[in-house]
């Protein structure tokens, strides 16, 4: 995959970037992330400007994500109301949904720009959850500002070694996910112990130290993978005594 990003920005250059990031911000999952390092690393050769790649990354992630969250906000939220029922989602779940966002809308739209699954849906989500638009506009644009001078800067820097940095970033991405995740386990285990201790305290903390335990195995997992795949030490020691 990043072999082909890397011939598409070099034939394409700025526009290629434009739509990889705009198209991720507007709901569809494409390596937008990945075509700004890359363009970055291309800028630290010398055959892009670095200034114009972190601005076209900005723009593309501003101007993507207001039409993500007008599709929510037009066409989400329609079609959640008129299909919701057959996942057992009425308007006491969508009002709840519009309380979250309401509520907590600026951080998610902020730091979901940072977290692979949430900078392509977080845009949508907000407008489904009828997010105040001025509102979801400013942390928008200091989201897509900030992200792209944060990743803009660490592809021009790490521009002679892209694998290292991506190594970094999915080792980084992993442990915010697992916060992420650990966090909303414990709200919600928390709401449902208050609204009824006895019934659910138990089942809550088995569930949650069940789903840490399932994240850890799968980080460990995860390295043991990207070991074997770039012959990393650990993978030479067991070719070593397996032979």
């Amino acid at each position: 995959m990043d072999s082909v990003i890397t011939a598409l920005i070099e034939s394409y250059g700025y526009l290629i970037l434009f739509l990889l990031v705009g198209l991720e911000s507007l709901g569809i999952p494409l390596p937008g992330e990945t075509a700004l390092i890359i363009a970055a690393a291309f800028a630290a050769s010398g055959h892009m400007s670095i200034y114009m790649v972190i601005a076209t990354a900005a723009v593309a992630a501003i101007l993507g994500d207001n039409g993500g969250y007008w599709i929510g906000r037009k066409g989400g939220l329609a079609f959640v109301r008129r299909y919701g029922r057959f996942v057992h989602l009425d308007e006491a779940k969508i009002g709840r949904a519009h309380a979250f966002f309401q509520k907590h809308g600026a951080k998610t739209v902020f730091i979901g720009r940072f977290i692979a699954i949430l900078r392509t849906w977080a845009a949508v989500l907000a407008g489904v959850g009828e997010m105040k638009y001025s509102t979801f506009m400013l942390f928008n644009i200091t989201g897509g500002i900030t992200w792209a001078i944060i990743f803009g800067t660490l592809g021009h820097a790490f521009g002679r070694n892209l694998p290292r940095l991506e190594h970094y970033l999915r080792e980084v991405s992993f442990v915010v996910t697992l916060l992420v995740a650990l966090a909303v386990s414990l709200i919600i285990g928390a709401h449902l112990i208050r609204k009824r201790p006895g019934q659910f305290s138990g089942r809550i903390l088995y569930l949650i130290l069940g789903l840490v335990i399932a994240l850890v195995v799968l980080w460990l997992y995860g390295g043991v993978i990207e070991a074997a795949i770039y012959q990393d030490h650990i993978t030479r020691f067991d070719l070593i005594w397996g032979f």
